[in-house]
């Protein structure tokens, strides 16, 4: 008998937990689902919409025999590692952090996760109470907000400029907030790279915003996703290395340097916070994988992350920075965009009155170039008109062929 003939009729929805009204889709999986039925019907596309490393300037080949050694010759790559992870991995990743990000950690306060969206996940379940309020960037990452709705926060975004969370708002915002009674609990940032913005916080504005959580007594989340892809700044220090007090958690990840699909992460946290995050962690997934763990150990333990990826890799995702934001120059000279010192992404506004989701479909449907629409990263009404635009992840050829044909689109719709 046909199983789906069982199930005809039947009720699912009394089953779910009250918490899973909270639960909702990703805009993002909904472009990339639409690229793919269009891709089935034949359609070649230029995609500029995803938030992947080049896996062309990834060292697969050496990954690959780092594998194979690690497979023959380490028989934990195969087994269960400890909930906080392989000790000499924390230890090479807090060396790590000392040299590339001048950031002085204890491996004891790291906790290998599965990959960065696992951190997040994770340091949710542990701070996040239903009802209470998070402050974050608007915009800001969209998958990151959907993590923290689907515990039943409520989110409150401050608006993000050229350098970064208006620091300024941020402190009226708390006012505004705490004279409600609202339980703030803590403010979620990515400063460095900021995705979908691409825009880097300025060292002035880290520090007020260091002082403001002094003030009114908060934690801020920092995720550094982005913080191995940088291309200028290098005065920028993350926010942990300037925390005299304790307030900063950070989420960092291998993801953008060794592949979205490599899954290790970390969060660096104290106290109690770090105790029941393990305590969390352990029935959740028990640990990151273990080849993963030990090939990224040998990646750092070898010189490799300054071999390939700041020698070779970075250089790559600079020209492609620089052929995007050369091309939207030629093309949209009067048009708003941000240029990046880091991360992955340039966020394009179209004119004020347009539809970016509307816009970011047309332009997939007729002239085969897939962007994603900016509006699904407020936290707000605002964002209607900005469209995220990847250069990390297409070739060198289709950059410009994707912004001539979006500009082409963009003249015939808003004119000159």
């Amino acid at each position: 008998m046909d199983i789906n003939l069982l199930v005809i009729g039947m009720d699912y929805a009394k089953y779910l937990a009250g918490r899973a009204n909270w639960i909702k889709g990703s805009a993002l999986a909904e472009v990339m689902k639409k690229a793919s039925e269009l891709q089935k019907k034949g359609m070649k596309l230029v995609s500029l919409a995803a938030g992947d490393p080049d896996p062309d300037l990834i060292p697969r080949k050496v990954l690959g025999e780092i594998a194979r050694e690690v497979l023959q010759n380490q028989p934990k790559s195969v087994m269960y590692t400890p909930a906080n992870g392989i000790p000499e991995l924390r230890e090479e990743i807090s060396v790590f952090l000392k040299k590339y990000d001048n950031l002085e950690v204890s491996p004891e306060n790291i906790v290998l996760t599965i990959g960065g969206t696992g951190a997040l996940d994770l340091l949710g379940r542990v701070l996040i109470d239903p009802g209470d309020v998070i402050i974050t960037e608007n915009p800001s990452y969209i998958n990151t907000l959907l993590a923290f709705e689907q515990l039943g926060a409520k989110i409150e975004g401050v608006i993000v400029d050229n350098e970064g969370m208006r620091v300024d708002l941020l402190e009226e915002k708390i006012k505004e907030l705490k004279a409600k009674g609202q339980k703030i609990k803590f403010i979620y940032t990515i400063p460095t790279g900021q995705n979908p913005m691409g825009v880097t916080m300025s060292m002035d504005r880290r520090k007020a915003l260091l002082e403001l959580a002094s003030k009114y007594d908060l934690l801020i989340i920092e995720d550094t996703a982005y913080n191995a892809m940088r291309y200028e700044g290098g005065d920028i220090v993350p926010l942990k290395a300037l925390d005299n007090e304790g307030r900063v958690i950070v989420a960092g990840t291998f993801s953008k340097v060794l592949g979205t699909g490599f899954r290790v992460g970390w969060i660096i946290a104290e106290g109690d916070i770090l105790k029941k995050v393990l305590m969390q962690k352990q029935p959740i997934d028990f640990c990151a994988p273990a080849l993963s763990q030990y090939i990224a150990l040998e990646y750092l333990r070898r010189g490799y992350f300054e071999k390939y990826h700041l020698n070779s890799a970075l250089l790559g995702y600079k020209e492609k920075r620089d052929l995007m934001l050369k091309a939207l120059e030629e093309n949209l000279p009067d048009a708003k965009f941000t240029k990046p010192i880091a991360g992955m992404f340039v966020m394009l506004f179209l004119p004020e009155e347009a539809d970016g989701i509307a816009f970011a479909s047309e332009l997939m449907e007729k002239e085969g170039v897939v962007v994603v629409p900016g509006k699904p990263f407020y936290t707000d009404e605002s964002g209607k008109n900005a469209i995220r635009l990847n250069f990390s992840r297409p070739s060198k050829e289709d950059i410009p062929v994707g912004i001539e044909k979006l500009a082409k689109l963009y003249k015939e719709k808003f004119g000159e």
